[in-house]
């Protein structure tokens, strides 16, 4: 039975995650893959890692994770030794410049600044998912649900670039289907260092995106991640927090908890969001609380009119210092 949902991922997920994950089969592959758990944990604890997930929730408690992906927001220099002379697996010269206390990857603070400012480039290279057993059908849709996932963690963002390195001639379909174009195929990478070029299920691509790009051809799925709209409620930093948990299906109690704030703190938080929506946007508000016959429903209809407009708006939740 499948009941697939797409949710952004948390520390917690990463063991599933990285029993999803196939190490490519290279020789300096080992020593950098062990380091994954340990580097993804401190990446997603501090904000620098995007992961996303999608969970069966037909199956039983602890084994629902049935493919996820990861991106982080890197440099520009980055960005372009990928495209030019790197080696290929973009995953393991993350790990590698992990292990020389060398990241290439922004900060919360970084992301915020470029998001207002020039723009982020989005690199996908980690990711992995359970095909064992499933059917074209249920392939589909995890497909779909990947796709989802994917816009729901970076829709919003003031995007310049997408890289991703797919490993397979399947992956790669997927990739150049979805948008993206092939960057390189690495045969002189191959050539150059006396390696054989890796059997079509095996061999690493680097493909990729630019807005000009997906400006000069819309209609993809990767074309719509370069849509950007200036937010217009310019929520702080704790709001933003409160919306996005609340966008997760978060309760009053769930709210407090997860935010480590009390229920007195989380209803004044609403209040300041609604008083700032109601002074940008009157009308995204009255109807509800016009219809609804007390208090407590009245609070329940802004709430679900909010959050439907920002899941559509999701530029009113990412960072951005001005």
């Amino acid at each position: 039975m499948f009941n697939l949902i797409a949710r952004e991922g948390h520390t917690k997920d990463l063991a599933h995650c990285y029993a999803l994950s196939d190490p490519p089969s290279v020789s300096c592959a080992k020593a950098c893959w062990c380091v994954l758990p340990e580097m993804w944990r401190t990446l997603v604890a501090n904000g620098r890692m995007q992961l996303f997930l999608i969970e069966n929730r037909a199956k039983p408690l602890g084994s629902r994770i049935v493919a996820f992906g990861a991106t982080v927001f890197v440099t520009d220099e980055f960005c372009y030794e990928a495209r030019s002379t790197f080696p290929p697996y973009l995953g393991l010269r993350i790990a590698q410049h992990y292990l020389t206390h060398n990241l290439p990857i922004l900060s919360p603070e970084q992301i915020a600044r470029a998001n207002a400012r020039n723009g982020l480039n989005v690199m996908m290279c980690f990711g992995g998912w359970e095909q064992a057993g499933l059917s074209r059908e249920e392939i589909l849709a995890v497909r779909e649900k990947q796709s989802e996932a994917f816009h729901l963690a970076h829709s919003g963002y003031r995007v310049k670039e997408f890289l991703a390195d797919p490993i397979g001639e399947k992956e790669l379909g997927w990739m150049l289907d979805a948008g993206a174009h092939l960057r390189r195929d690495y045969s002189d990478y191959f050539r150059k260092h006396g390696v054989p070029i890796p059997e079509s299920s095996q061999r690493p691509w680097l493909v990729g995106l630019t807005k000009e790009e997906a400006l000069a051809n819309p209609g993809s799925h990767l074309s719509s991640l370069f849509v950007n709209t200036l937010p217009r409620f310019h929520f702080n930093h704790s709001e933003q927090l409160l919306l996005h948990h609340a966008l997760m299906g978060e309760t009053c109690d769930d709210l407090a908890t997860s935010l480590s704030i009390s229920r007195w703190t989380v209803k004044k938080r609403w209040h300041s969001i609604y008083e700032r929506v109601a002074d940008i946007d009157r009308e995204l508000l009255r109807p509800p609380v016009a219809n609804a016959p007390d208090a407590t429903s009245r609070g329940a209809e802004r709430r679900r009119h909010l959050l439907h407009y920002l899941r559509q708006h999701l530029e009113e939740l990412r960072p951005s210092s001005r």
